[in-house]
């Protein structure tokens, strides 16, 4: 049996990912697909727009055979966090195969991309660390610190490229088995809704009301979903700001955190601010962009621990119900033992975090049954 890996948030679940499902299978011969999903927190810091579990059912109508979770303590992190807890779920899990969108589906060059990249930690460090201390993003700070390196430069400016590396990092630091494999992504980064969408588009669609525009560019199954979770269904995060402010005005100065200097100037323009946006926008500068501000907030408001070297634990969130024989497999494949009972994973304070982040998540929309605590308890593993 070959089983497949897939690391997602699917924000919502779009036609470019509905090809990525479709073809991780056909490149890499896959019994069954597992997509390691991230949850209610995403890794740009700001609360889902959709429903954990109704993101769970939307990968597993659109050719997903199971879906196990990411947790918090990695879902919401930096690039090189998130992967290295990606990797490592599906690596626990037994999964054969790693794939990936990226702009590019040469491995080859992939390869040859991250011996350019590790240039960066040595003799072109000053010059990145320039680049990021001048606004840019990490991708731009990369790309223009390497333009040496030709059309690989160019690469390694969009976002997914720099997350592939990391997955293949993370890859050799766990000495997985696993073989990766790349899908080119078959629409740009952040495109605009027409010929190619992205989940960044659809949910700037929504939220600008243009709700029937939104729901063109998914799958019929997503669209569905999506409808049925109605506009009480979505997040906001604004619903937080009294919240996530009286956090951070009663948190004593950050000296502990590994980001002093961001944290010790988040809490003090806190008590500037009236809103969590307008704490992003005081925040904001040339050294410290959206993403990382946002993911700070969220690690205050969640009372997120240092995530551990290894994953603690083995989730399943849901399956179809042609895929025992792929839950039969991974009970003895699996490095640790999973589970789809969530009251056995109380102990953990890595699944305490997820609890947290289910329960504010759910006071960031209007619908009634999500507002109420402990669903991260109480959901049943989805058969579909």
């Amino acid at each position: 049996m070959k089983i497949t890996g897939i690391i997602a948030e699917y924000d919502p679940l779009h036609r470019g990912h509905a090809y990525h499902l479709r073809r991780a299978r056909e490149i890499t011969g896959a019994d069954y697909i597992i997509v390691a999903l991230g949850g209610f927190f995403t890794q740009r810091g700001a609360p889902a727009l959709f429903d954990k579990f109704a993101r769970v059912k939307m990968a597993l109508q659109n050719g997903a055979d199971a879906v196990v979770e990411l947790p918090q303590l990695y879902a919401s992190r930096p690039a090189q966090l998130f992967a290295l807890g990606s990797v490592d779920t599906l690596d626990a899990l037994g999964c054969d195969c790693l794939c990936f969108g990226c702009e590019t589906d040469d491995l080859n060059q992939l390869c040859a991309l991250r011996e350019e990249k590790k240039r960066l930690d040595g003799e072109l460090r000053p010059l990145l660390l320039s680049n990021l201390k001048q606004g840019k993003s990490y991708p731009r700070a990369a790309g223009e610190a390497l333009e040496g390196a030709g059309p690989m430069a160019d690469l390694l400016k969009q976002p997914n490229v720099i997350l592939a590396l990391e997955y293949l990092d993370a890859l050799q630091k766990l000495s997985s088995r696993m073989i990766p494999f790349a899908v080119k992504r078959s629409a740009p980064y952040h495109a605009e809704i027409g010929e190619t969408e992205s989940a960044s588009a659809i949910r700037a669609l929504i939220a600008s009301g243009r709700w029937d525009e939104a729901m063109d560019a998914l799958p019929p199954e997503s669209a569905g979903i999506c409808q049925g979770e109605g506009p009480d269904g979505l997040s906001d995060f604004s619903r937080l700001d009294a919240f996530a402010l009286s956090r951070l005005r009663e948190t004593p100065p950050a000296a502990a955190f590994e980001e002093e200097g961001l944290a010790n100037r988040l809490l003090r323009l806190s008590r500037q601010s009236a809103s969590v946006e307008e704490l992003i926008l005081l925040t904001k500068c040339k050294r410290y962009t959206r993403a990382r501000i946002s993911r700070l907030i969220t690690d205050f408001c969640l009372m997120l621990p240092k995530a551990p070297e290894r994953v603690p634990y083995l989730h399943l969130l849901g399956a179809r119900r042609d895929a025992d024989p792929l839950l039969k497999e991974l009970n003895h494949r699996a490095r640790l033992k999973p589970t789809s009972g969530a009251p056995e994973l109380m102990d953990s304070e890595c699944f305490q975090a997820e609890c947290r982040a289910a329960d504010l998540w759910g006071l960031s929309t209007a619908k009634p049954e999500y507002r109420q605590a402990g669903r991260a308890l109480t959901t049943k593993f989805l058969r579909v």
